[in-house]
Parts: C-alpha cells; structure tokens; sequence
C-alpha cells in the first residue's frame, strides 16, 4: 500500500493545504500515522505542559525530592492520561461527523497555556489574590484539546482515507460494526447453501 505522501501529488492545491494545514499541523503530518494519533497527540501536549511545570512543581513541594518526585510523576501521568482520553474522544466524534478541519484561533488557543501558567505559580507563590485553582488548571489545559479536536483529529482521519487510497474529500460512511455484519452475512448464506 502505497504511503498518503505519494498520493498528495493528485489532489488540489487547496486539498493539500487543508491536509497539511499550519506549521503545527505539518510537524505532527511529518510523524508516521502510527504516532500522531490524536490521543498520542494530546499526550503529548501533556507532557510539553508538565516539562514546563517541573519547577513550579518543586516549588509547592517545598524542594523536598521525595514530594517533588511524586507529585511531578503523579500529575504528568494523570495529565498525559486525561489528555489522551480526550484525543481519542475526538478521534471517535470526527470518524462519526467527518468534518474537515478548523483553524482555531492562534492568538487565543497560544497564549492561553502562559495564563494559565502563570496563574498557577501566582497561586502556588502566593503571588495573586485566592481564586479555584481548577480554573488555572483548565485555563492550562484546554488549548491541547481544542487544537486535537478542532484541527488535528480530522486532519488525521482525512491523512488515514489517504493512506488507505479513499479520496478524503468525498463523503465516507464509515459504519461501527461493518465488518461484523459482513461476517454474519456471509454465515447466514452458507448457512443457506448447505
């Protein structure tokens, strides 16, 4: 089977900007499918966003190593966990609505994690008047899932028809249970024929 790189030559101008899309969407085009799956993706997302919170981490920990390296593991892999899930909930919901790709906004969807960021240290130094931490968190969080959900799961499930030589840009009815119900069919007439 011949890889979706090879068959990008016959689509449109248009169509391959639509697959490729930003800079982001092509670093993670450059992955083998295997490895940009949107759950993969979202964890990862995770795992950039507590690399960036391992001193702020020893910090509320008081630099006490034991604390600091439970509380880092504890929180990377709920983090990557929970972003995964929502990756693959996205991957799920855009196989079943086929809609093509967002753009979501740059400006909101960058600067988000660095508010949320700071107001989690703000928080944690006592640097900022009290206020949920829940809300830093989510403020934290929530580019990686609208980007995933928006942008990148179907920019994925359109790269995976691609590469099983399915044109993307026509409409698939991809049914849950198909090949089950092909199987009991093919049961039932043999089942006939004896």
């Amino acid at each position: 089977m011949s890889s979706w790189r090879e068959q990008l030559d016959s689509l449109e101008e248009e169509q391959k900007n639509m697959l490729l899309g930003s800079s982001l969407s092509q670093r993670f085009a450059a992955w083998p499918l295997s490895l940009s799956h949107p759950a993969i993706v979202g964890a990862f997302y995770g795992l950039l966003l507590m690399i960036a919170l391992i001193l702020p981490i020893g910090l509320r920990s008081d630099w006490v190593a034991k604390t600091w390296f439970t509380d880092t593991s504890f929180m990377t892999l709920t983090t990557c966990l929970f972003l995964a899930i929502l990756g693959q909930i996205s991957s799920l919901t855009n196989r079943i609505i086929q809609r093509p790709p967002i753009a979501p906004p740059r400006v909101i969807l960058f600067s988000l994690p660095f508010i949320g960021l700071a107001g989690l240290i703000g928080l944690w130094m006592n640097l900022i008047p009290e206020f949920p931490e829940i809300i830093a968190w989510i403020i934290l969080l929530i580019p990686g899932p609208i980007y995933v959900h928006l942008s990148w799961a179907p920019r994925y499930r359109m790269l995976i028809l691609l590469e099983d030589g399915k044109n993307p840009f026509e409409p698939h009815v991809e049914e849950v249970g198909e090949r089950e119900k092909e199987l009991e069919l093919e049961a039932a007439v043999e089942a006939l024929a004896e």
